[in-house]
Order: structure tokens, then C-alpha cells, then sequence
């Protein structure tokens, strides 16, 4: 307790230098006027904590405050982490970027598409490994068929990784592989080959190759039972700008004996922890001295690789692929500043989930922007009102 105050002084010394009282006024009436149960924001430059905020409740029922180390669902920003443990394996030589997925899961071998017409079709092209990390495997909920189709592998999480990709190659694709970004659990399938390549399991493979070396101490599939205090209750953002609780801490799956560890968005983690995967992306691969990547890795998985291949699904998620942002291996890339409709830089890059979490790091500014939060189907736009006051307070 005495190390959170001590981190909370010195946050604030060193926010001294910035204002980030419009962010902080913004956010704190999210949760007064009860549209957030609570929220964390961090923000890092040149290697020091600028900001760092705890907002509303972990647990409102029990009027229980957020705290630093308090864990959170960090849903599809778990796909960034498992992306950085299957590139670890391109750096060994275990495969290439553009290798055929069916040389090691031979079950996506002549995949099929399906039509809005209802017909099925063979594929020109393979499911190639870069597909995975990029979401330009074809695989995706477009049509309802589909929808209806991957909601199915939802009902049961009592089978494993390898039960599940083997579902998952028995849907056909809703488009052709490398043509269009659709996105989607994909990354499930680089991490059952992680598993067929090494002979581990994904957590175990996660935990000995990124956790540890990170000293990422709260990241799991399964929340250990000495831990569940600091686990957060699920809220939902409904429309009429209330919210309710989804899941409580009894009934969480993540509480239970976990057998399928979601590669796609099933890591729970704290802020801390978030904070080091990020930093190390940031280093060019390090953290305190331990090499995770090498620099040319980075650079690699964070620069565009769609090019002109379009989003199969466009939205006003302005951090999805478009023509400011796009797409690298897991991340986003914010490839021209000029469209883009918010202050930034471009070569920043990120990504974010369902349950609210977000991340930004921002090279030319050498910055981190962090966001967590226990409220699923909450606006995304408030992590643009968080990128806008960030900006603005380091450029007065």
C-alpha cells in the first residue's frame, strides 16, 4: 500500500510539468454522471509516468474503489501479446511470413468460401501466416450464415485450443485470403500452431517466453484464487447511459478451472503489466535488459501491411483500417496524420478490446497512452476524448 501512495506522488510531480486537468475533468464526469463504473489512465513519456488517474469502482455495489493493481479483461488486446510470442518463433526460423498455414495445420488445406448467395466456393489462395496476424484470412462474421456459425463455438469453453481451430476450419471463410480485413479470432489459429511447433501450451509458452521476462506477475488465462480480490466485476454500457452488471466476480469464467485459454481475447492483466508489455514495444524490444524481440521484429509487426487491401467491414471506429489508419501484425498504424481527425503521429501504433481497454505508443513522442476499464460495450470514442487531452496537454 505504502509503494501506491509513494507511485501516486511521484506521478503527480511529474504531471506537474503537463496539464491534464481537461482529461481529467472529461473522464471523472463519465463516471459521475454514470455512464463508467470505473476507469485507469496512464500515460508515459520519456520513460517517466506523466499521468496516472483511478476513476470510480471496481465494484460499485460494494462501493470498492479501483486500486493500481486492481485486474481487468483485457479481451482482444491479448491477440497483440500472443502475436509477439508467435513472432518470437519467426525470429528462430520455425517459419516464414508467408508460409501456407496448411504446411503446419493441415486442416485449413483448400479452404471454401461462402457467398451472400448461400453457395459455397474453393479458394484461390492459401491461408498464409501473415494472414493471421493481419486479419486477411478471409475468416469473419460478415454474413449472418457465418455469424450464426461462430457464435456456436461461444456456448462451449470446456474443449481446448486445438478443438476449437479444428471447429473453426470446418467454417468457410467469408472472403478470399489476403484480399480483404475482416476482423476476427484468426490469431487462435497461430497459437495452436505455437503450440504444434513447441509442445507447449499456449500459457505455459506465453508465460516462459513474454510474462516472465516482462515481470507481467498478474497477466493469466485463469485468475489465481489468492488474486480474485483485486479482480474486477463486469459492467455493460447500455443505451439508455446506465450500465449493469454482466458478470460478477462468482460467476466468471475466468475464476474457474480455464481448459481453452482464448488466445483471440481471453488474458486478464493490471495496468502495471500492460505498462511493460508496452514499454518493451517501445524499446525496440527491451525492457530493464531482456531482449523480447529484436528492434528489426518491432519495426516489422509495427508498420503497415495492408496496403491497399480494404477493410471488409467499415465502421466510425476511427482506429480501425481506413485511409489514415492501418494494419500491421496485430497492431494498428496510423499511416497519415493528414486524415486522421485527431492529434497524433504517424507511425504510432495500438489496439484495443471489447471490455474497454485501450493502448497507444506513440515512437516520435516516445509516449505510452494506456486505458483500462471494467465496462464492456462502452462508447470507443472515449478513447479518442483520451488521445485529444493527451496531446493537447503535452503540446501547451
Amino acid at each position: 500500500m505504502h509503494f501506491f501512495y509513494f507511485f501516486v506522488l511521484i506521478s503527480f510531480a511529474l504531471s506537474g510539468q503537463y496539464n491534464f486537468k481537461k482529461l481529467d475533468q472529461r473522464v471523472r464526469k463519465f463516471v459521475d454522471d454514470g455512464e463508467l463504473v470505473g476507469i485507469q489512465t496512464k500515460v508515459i513519456k520519456n520513460g517517466e509516468v506523466i499521468h496516472y488517474e483511478n476513476y470510480g469502482y471496481s465494484d460499485i455495489d460494494k462501493k470498492k474503489s479501483l486500486q493500481e493493481n486492481s485486474i481487468f479483461r483485457i479481451a482482444s488486446i491479448t491477440k497483440c501479446i500472443v502475436a509477439v510470442g508467435i513472432m518470437k518463433l519467426y525470429e528462430r526460423g520455425f517459419f516464414k511470413l508467408h508460409d501456407p498455414i496448411e504446411k503446419f495445420i493441415p486442416e485449413f488445406k483448400n479452404p471454401l468460401i461462402y457467398s451472400s448467395e448461400g453457395k459455397l466456393k474453393s479458394a484461390k489462395n492459401s491461408i498464409k501466416i501473415i494472414d493471421l496476424l493481419r486479419h486477411t484470412t478471409g475468416i469473419g462474421k460478415i454474413h449472418p450464415y457465418l455469424r450464426e456459425k461462430y457464435d456456436e463455438l461461444k456456448f462451449d469453453r470446456s474443449f481446448d485450443l486445438k478443438t476449437e481451430v479444428e471447429r473453426m476450419s470446418k467454417i468457410p471463410l467469408a472472403a478470399e485470403p489476403g484480399t480483404v480485413w475482416i476482423y476476427g479470432p484468426s490469431i487462435s489459429i497461430g497459437a495452436y500452431m505455437v503450440e504444434k511447433l513447441t509442445g507447449k501450451k499456449i500459457d505455459e509458452y506465453l508465460k516462459n517466453e513474454i510474462f516472465d521476462p516482462l515481470e507481467m506477475e498478474d497477466t493469466f488465462f485463469e485468475v489465481p484464487k489468492e488474486k480474485l480480490q483485486r479482480f474486477t466485476p463486469l459492467y455493460f454500457s447500455n443505451k439508455k447511459g446506465g450500465f449493469e452488471l454482466i458478470e460478477s466476480i462468482d460467476n466468471s469464467p475466468y475464476t474457474k478451472k480455464v481448459t481453452f485459454c482464448n488466445p483471440a481475447g481471453g488474458l486478464v492483466s493490471t495496468m502495471k503489466d500492460i505498462s511493460n508489455f508496452c514499454e518493451m514495444l517501445l524499446n525496440n524490444g527491451v525492457l530493464n535488459g531482456k531482449r523480447i524481440l529484436k528492434e528489426e521484429t518491432v519495426a516489422l509487426m509495427t508498420k503497415d501491411h495492408l496496403n491497399k487491401i480494404k477493410n471488409g467491414k467499415p465502421s466510425d471506429d476511427n482506429h480501425k483500417p481506413n485511409d489514415a489508419m492501418g494494419f500491421g501484425l496485430s497492431f494498428n498504424v496510423l499511416k497519415d496524420i493528414n486524415l486522421y481527425p485527431f492529434p497524433g503521429s504517424e507511425g504510432s501504433f495500438g489496439w484495443h478490446g471489447s471490455s474497454g481497454p485501450y493502448f497507444k505508443i506513440d515512437p516520435k513522442e516516445n509516449m505510452i497512452l494506456i486505458l483500462l476499464t471494467n465496462m464492456k460495450g462502452w462508447d470507443y470514442s472515449r478513447k479518442e476524448i483520451f488521445e485529444l487531452n493527451t496531446y493537447n496537454a503535452i503540446n501547451q
